[in-house]
């Protein structure tokens, strides 16, 4: 345990005016959702390219649902069984304070949102915020009924045609038509980007917390922190991406050193 560290970034806070936290996928992976990146991850086990589009994805479940389907069973147990963590628990009780002011966060999952955080910002969306694909109405569904349901509808399904699939997909209450999750996919455009760096530039602080730095835009936000003068203060297990601009870099786990780095506050 780096106590002098963990103590230097508890003062850096304490003595802080506009604290904003950039979260990656290292924050959920403590929570047992698989990240993208990581060995073992995500793009490890599937090949991006055939499910990173709306058309790619769809062209995939036509011709190898048999082989997708389980995959994303498997996925969606991990959204059944995950829980917020000792992480996400630090966050909130930091913004509780009126320490934190954002939370601007690559992760779809809304583990933060459950926690009871209420200024977030979520660049690449919200698995479980569903919109409709004809008119502007969308409805935050509650994540474990959700996977739960749908990995149950799916067996039932006798085949995994993309007929049979797709008849599980939400329709909207408003005009009928299909409905699909909120979340980004390659080719789309980031959520809320304007405001991820106006909050970058305006705060004095940036907590840069597990992630791996490599998806754009989310990696430049600790860079326009840095040049608008902010404290930049990486906490990864792995290695600090931002070994360049950061001023402390703290090799743990989120859930680990957030709670630690609050009890001195």
């Amino acid at each position: 345990m780096d106590n002098t560290t963990i103590n230097k970034i508890s003062e850096v806070l304490r003595n802080s005016k506009y604290a904003v936290a950039s979260t990656g996928a290292g924050v959920s992976a403590e929570s047992g959702i698989s990240t993208f990146r990581d060995d073992g991850g995500i793009w490890d086990r599937i090949d991006v390219s055939s499910v990173a589009t709306p058309a790619a994805f769809l062209k995939s479940l036509e011709e190898n649902a048999d082989e997708l389907i389980p995959y994303f069973k498997e996925v969606l147990d991990s959204f059944v069984n995950a829980a917020p963590n000792p992480g996400h628990d630090a966050l909130f009780e930091l913004e509780t304070k009126g320490i934190l002011k954002t939370i601007i966060t690559q992760n779809g999952d809304n583990l933060q949102a459950e926690r009871g955080s209420k200024n977030i910002v979520e660049l690449h969306g919200n698995f479980f915020r569903m919109k409709c694909l004809a008119c502007s109405f969308s409805e935050q569904l509650d994540r474990k009924v959700f996977a739960a349901n749908t990995i149950a509808s799916l067996d039932q399904l006798t085949e995994y045609t993309l007929e049979n699939i797709l008849s599980l997909v939400p329709r909207c209450p408003e005009c009928g038509s299909l409905m699909r999750s909120d979340v980004v996919m390659f080719t789309e455009e980031i959520k809320d980007a304007d405001k991820a760096f106006e909050e970058a530039a305006r705060c004095d602080v940036m907590l840069v917390l597990g992630t791996s730095g490599s998806v754009y835009p989310a990696s430049y936000l600790p860079v326009e922190a840095k040049r608008h003068g902010s404290t930049i203060v990486v906490i990864n297990p792995h290695e600090d991406s931002y070994s360049n601009i950061s001023d402390l870099y703290l090799p743990m786990k989120t859930g680990e050193a957030l709670p630690q780095i609050l009890s001195c506050i």
